[in-house]
């Protein structure tokens, strides 16, 4: 079973290696990516659907923006992983 931890984890690598110029790896888990992360929506977009592959899960749109945070992310990620 996935935990959030995982997920964070591998959220935090995908934007050291996608975004390494915008990236900023002292966030902490409920700081805002998009503002204090560094990451600018393009970035949001990619890391998400990467998880959503990774982690067998399938968020749907209208639920994208609730994962402001490594957080949120996690949580929209658990929730939506497909048995």
């Amino acid at each position: 079973m996935t935990t959030a931890e995982e997920i964070k984890n591998r959220a935090r690598e995908i934007m050291a290696q996608d975004l390494p110029e915008d990236y900023d790896p002292s966030i902490s888990d409920d700081d805002p990516l998009i503002v204090e992360g560094g990451v600018d929506s393009l970035g949001f977009i990619s890391v998400l659907t990467k998880l959503e592959v990774e982690f067998g899960a399938h968020v749907p749109d209208e639920e994208w923006w609730e994962a402001q945070s490594l957080n949120a992310l996690a949580e929209v990620i658990l929730r939506n992983q497909q048995s």
